[in-house]
């Protein structure tokens, strides 16, 4: 039985490795980055656009020559969660001495990394997943894989897919599309599916689908189903 509990997680636990960037830590030991527009897209397409589907809200803080940035999280479901503030914080000097304007900058993206691993983004890299070669390869191939034509479809069991015709049946995506009534499985399918909200499709059906979407996204939303 799926936890409901970990959707979001689960949602954005894997990292596609083509956004990240090993780097020497200390001792020695490798650790791995993960670029911030990409974690800013792994929110938008779960969530929304910024400021419509979630928001983030910092504070900063400037003591001693340091600056913290405290980072607060909203996001919508059927209403807006939020939590925080998580901080951190940067030297506003460099070593010789200078401004280092780009502080508040570093320290905002250090703050909203960590606050979106709460979230659960990326736990296979803060898990340290990463440092296993063999998982890494496998997420390479595991994202590398299209998947235009895996569809899912819920049934009572909650787990299951159909596969469409990629002439586009509009029939036939109406029809998934409205027994999905769960709004992370509602924006999976958009991401696991991006064939069919291709702006490069016949004009019309392309309106179509997207407006089928976003009308049952709405009426998700407002009914609060979760």
């Amino acid at each position: 039985m799926q936890n409901k509990n970990m959707k979001i997680w689960e949602t954005l636990s894997k990292t596609n490795p083509e956004f990240t960037k090993p780097i020497p830590g200390y001792g020695g030991k490798k650790l791995t980055t993960i670029d911030p527009m990409y974690q800013i897209q792994m929110m938008t397409d779960l969530f929304g656009p910024v400021g419509l589907g979630w928001k983030y809200k910092v504070d900063y803080k400037y003591i001693d020559g340091l600056v913290f940035a405290e980072v607060t999280i909203k996001y919508f479901t059927d209403e807006w969660h939020e939590y925080g503030p998580v901080c951190s914080v940067q030297n506003l000097s460099k070593r010789d001495n200078k401004l280092d304007d780009e502080a508040p900058k570093k320290a905002m993206t250090d703050a909203m990394t960590k606050a979106f691993s709460h979230l659960g983004m990326s736990a296979d890299v803060f898990l340290g997943k990463f440092d296993d070669s063999k998982y890494v390869e496998q997420m390479k191939e595991e994202f590398s894989q299209p998947q235009e034509k895996e569809i899912p479809q819920q049934k009572p069991s909650g787990t299951a897919h159909a596969n469409v015709d990629m002439d586009i049946d509009m029939n036939q995506v109406r029809d998934v599309i409205k027994s999905i009534n769960d709004i992370y499985a509602l924006r999976k399918f958009r991401k696991e599916n991006p064939g069919l909200f291709d702006p490069n499709n016949n004009v019309r059906v392309y309106r179509q689908i997207t407006d089928l979407y976003e009308t049952h996204e709405t009426k998700l939303n407002q009914q609060g189903v979760i």
